[in-house]
């Protein structure tokens, strides 16, 4: 009786780590740096997105121009890269294996962006005085006139 519930305590607790072992996702890392394809200096800031991952995942260059995106599932992947003033990059079907982490060096093509014309118009009463508390005196002065007055004209105190 007693070597039957040893037996059944291995057996359940051999079910479990190998529950437990399954339940657990094999994770790796994305790391890289994005660069200007022409002067070769890092792009700050540039957006890298994991696309079709659930939830969204994704990560900032630094100062650097570097990135990193941690566990990411095992598997094939499509990155994002976006940066204003440059044409977005997809790399496609991007194997992510168990044993090693993913660096990528990433060049991205500045490309022109065309707005249309945005005009700004501003209108001001200048009879209007922006500061309620400034009514009293709201007289401007001249250079002319402030070299008049005692206290702007070599006034050691």
């Amino acid at each position: 009786m007693n070597i039957r519930l040893h037996w059944l305590s291995t057996l359940a607790a051999l079910l479990l780590s190998i529950a437990c072992a399954e339940a657990q996702e094999v994770t790796q890392s994305i790391r890289g740096s994005v660069i200007d394809a022409e002067s070769h200096h890092p792009l700050i800031g540039a957006n890298v997105v994991l696309l079709n991952s659930d939830p969204l995942r994704g990560a900032t260059t630094d100062i650097d121009g570097q990135f990193k995106l941690e566990e990411v599932p095992i598997g094939r992947h499509d990155l994002e890269i976006t940066y204003i003033g440059y044409e977005p990059v997809v790399l496609s079907s991007l194997l992510l294996t168990a044993g090693k982490e993913l660096v990528l060096q990433l060049e991205l093509i500045e490309s022109a962006i065309s707005m249309q014309v945005v005009e700004v118009v501003a209108t001001s009463d200048k009879a209007e005085t922006l500061n309620e508390m400034a009514t009293v005196s709201a007289r401007s002065f001249s250079v002319e006139e402030t070299s008049r007055y005692a206290s702007s004209f070599y006034d050691p105190a």
